[in-house]
């Protein structure tokens, strides 16, 4: 049994190491550990492996697409969400801006109207002009992913069936910490393995080695940098270790690859008990979010204590104190939306900007962040 991993040829270290341990997961889970891994990095240099998976999947057409980077798809997300309701009973198709394409289906509507609306998504993706390569994803009424649900900012139930509520450009969902021992089924869909009220330590890497940062600047991040983020937690009576790998948009590739080393060896002194999670700027998981109880801020530029040569703008997201994050944003008016709120920072006074401002974001939510 084989299993081939291919790489792109413009892939970072990070992304290569991230598929790896993902091969071996699924290795392991569900081949139990018995199937043969192969990397396939240069094709010219795998024909053997090339044999197979065009023996599987079929010989290519024609030259790759060009990825498009992961910043550029947030700021489409974020900028371009519509809500489409077709001449199809109880479907409903949600357009991310020709990212992803989801179909939406309700318990009322039949095979054939269900056919029917996948087809009208399909040709939804013509009639816009968008890829080939745009997926679409069906939803069925009752199993929508978590994914799928922070679109939108309220998600209400009415006698069992959910009421889709169209928002523009406003991606929250609200999230009650309370609610997860309690709901284990939350917990699970969230990722959250407790409240986030565990031990935190973090470190920077700096000169391809890992400094440790001050409690005191707990959830204070750089664009150009990479942090290493460790988490523990009692289960059971025993402690148990996350290890968040938080990367900056303006980090380096040797910054990259030196992330991937420090790990390793705080693997290594912790004797491989830690489960390690990757963290991408901008998509930090709830739990992520939690450990820091709203005080995640991520600044475009080194923070060294220097003040601020011109006006500094921040978008500040989130419904609750425990899952706000605040990202330092080009200073100027496009950088606006009218779904969140922003905090415009000057040498003599700072203003907060309030677009219609999502449910739940509190008074006191924004005074953490203004600090």
């Amino acid at each position: 049994m084989v299993m081939i991993q291919w790489n792109g040829s413009k892939i970072s270290i990070s992304e290569k190491s991230r598929g790896l341990l993902l091969t071996c997961s699924i290795r392991d889970r569900e081949r139990g550990g018995r199937a043969q891994i192969s990397v396939v990095d240069e094709e010219v240099e795998a024909t053997d492996c090339m044999h197979i998976m065009e023996a599987v999947l079929g010989r290519r057409v024609g030259s790759l697409h060009a990825a498009v980077p992961s910043k550029s798809i947030n700021q489409l997300q974020k900028a371009n969400v519509r809500l489409y309701h077709p001449p199809v009973k109880d479907c409903y198709i949600l357009d991310q801006g020709g990212f992803k394409i989801y179909l939406w289906q309700g318990r009322m509507s039949n095979l054939e109207e269900k056919k029917a609306a996948f087809s009208r998504a399909v040709g939804f993706i013509q009639a816009k002009g968008y890829p080939t390569y745009t997926s679409v994803e069906v939803v069925n009424d009752g199993a929508e992913s978590a994914a799928f649900k922070q679109i939108f900012r309220t998600w209400s139930r009415e006698r069992g069936r959910k009421k889709l509520h169209r928002t523009g450009k406003s991606i929250q969902v609200k999230l009650d910490v309370g609610k997860l021992h309690s709901q284990p089924e939350l917990a699970a869909q969230l990722r959250m393995v407790d409240d986030g009220s565990g031990k935190v330590e973090v470190w920077c890497i700096q000169d391809s080695c890992r400094q440790p940062v001050d409690s005191k600047q707990h959830g204070q991040l750089c664009s150009n940098n990479c942090y290493l983020v460790l988490y523990t937690y009692q289960k059971l009576g025993r402690s148990q270790y996350i290890l968040y790998l938080w990367q900056g948009h303006q980090a380096t590739a040797e910054e990259t690859k030196a992330l991937n080393c420090n790990a390793e060896e705080l693997d290594h002194m912790y004797q491989g008990s830690l489960v390690r999670e990757y963290v991408t700027m901008g998509s930090e998981p709830p739990h992520f979010l939690a450990i820091f109880q709203g005080q995640l801020v991520v600044f475009q530029h080194n923070r060294k204590g220097q003040p601020a040569s011109g006006p500094r703008l921040f978008h500040v997201q989130g419904s609750e104190s425990c899952d706000t994050r605040t990202m330092e944003v080009p200073a100027r008016a496009s950088s606006l939306n009218s779904s969140d709120v922003f905090l415009l920072v000057t040498a003599g006074v700072c203003y907060l900007w309030f677009g219609k401002v999502p449910a739940g974001l509190t008074d006191s939510c924004l005074g953490t962040d203004s600090k």
